[in-house]
């Protein structure tokens, strides 16, 4: 193997594809939705999830002073939209009047994105400044979905269509075959 000793993730896009979300916040005055690929589960009990927001982009001081986010995942038909959310400020336009965003507020006061397949509505816990970026992490709350793409079994939450955005990098996006999935475990 070759080795690279300088890198940086503005660069390195053999670590994707990964899949895509968008996340919202509403401070009581602007309103903000940003895509993103750094997120992740953080904890099963409590329900705990992180965001990897840069303090440049306009969404990081919303959520911040919001102390509240949604999380939003799209069928791969809404590549586009994950797109424009991702690829424009907020500081300069309004998006949910650009883009014609179709939502709801929640009892946190989280824009939920309607299209949307699942939205997981946040409080902020704490956040942590970890490099050029800020880790929010935030309880959630209640769970938004559509059940012609998700379903529920008992405990379980499923996706029905796991043809989901996956953002491949450099304004690439792709989805997964439904054709290649391999069950190796029953639930």
């Amino acid at each position: 193997m070759k080795v690279l000793e300088k890198f940086n993730f503005k660069t390195l896009y053999a670590v994707y594809p990964m899949s895509a979300v968008v996340a919202t916040a509403y401070d009581g005055e602007n309103k903000a939705v940003m895509s993103l690929v750094w997120y992740t589960p953080l904890s099963f009990d409590p329900p705990l999830y992180g965001i990897s927001v840069s303090p440049k982009r306009f969404s990081h001081d919303v959520i911040l002073r919001a102390r509240a986010f949604a999380v939003h995942y799209f069928h791969y038909e809404h590549s586009d939209f994950v797109e424009k959310v991702g690829s424009t400020s907020g500081r300069f336009i309004d998006k949910y009047k650009e883009f014609n965003i179709d939502f709801f507020l929640s009892p946190l006061r989280n824009p939920i994105i309607k299209g949307a397949f699942l939205a997981l509505d946040c409080y902020y816990t704490e956040h942590f400044t970890l490099g050029d970026h800020t880790l929010i992490v935030g309880e959630i709350q209640r769970v938004y979905y559509d059940e012609n793409f998700v379903e529920v079994k008992g405990d379980y939450i499923l996706l029905k269509d796991k043809r989901t955005v996956f953002y491949a990098g450099m304004g690439e996006y792709i989805t997964s075959d439904p054709k290649t999935l391999i069950k190796l475990r029953k639930v």
